[in-house]
């Protein structure tokens, strides 16, 4: 075990040496923490009234660095304020209704069940495909026919 020597001054002004207990290398390594990577974390996301809260505290910032406090406060960066500006300018903060929201949707889900069901037809027509070409070989070999092979090219 290694150890490391403090030197205390006691009363009378002498010092003493005392060691301290370190740990070593296999010891050290129960307490690292679990190098298992979690899924990759998602972005954070804002609302439009997080946004325009946001930039009406930015537009109130007058003094030097109450802009930049500001953005520590919030966990932001300055690209994040100004893609909030442009957003704002080309008009995509109008409230949306609780109707357009439900058919809006409505119409993604539709679409898709809609490929899922044009990818479970496919997925039967191959079947199907595969199920002619292994008759195909079958019939070959009972009629003594050589087919070329086209699977090693």
């Amino acid at each position: 075990m290694y150890t490391q020597v403090s030197e205390s001054i006691s009363q009378n002004g002498h010092g003493t040496a005392q060691p301290i207990p370190t740990s070593t290398p296999l010891q050290s390594r129960s307490s690292v923490p679990d190098p298992q990577v979690i899924q990759k974390p998602t972005r954070r996301r804002f609302s439009t009234a997080e946004k325009i809260r946001i930039l009406k505290l930015a537009d109130a910032c007058q003094k030097p660095g109450e802009l930049g406090e500001l953005l520590r406060r919030e966990g932001l960066y300055s690209s994040s304020i100004a893609s909030f500006r442009k957003q704002q300018a080309e008009g995509k903060f109008h409230q949306k209704s609780t109707e357009q929201v439900v058919a809006q949707r409505k119409h993604k889900e539709a679409d898709r069940q809609k490929e899922a069901r044009k990818l479970q037809a496919m997925q039967k027509e191959i079947q199907q495909l595969r199920g002619l070409l292994d008759l195909q070989k079958k019939l070959s070999d009972l009629l003594a026919l050589h087919l070329p092979d086209n699977s090693s090219e």
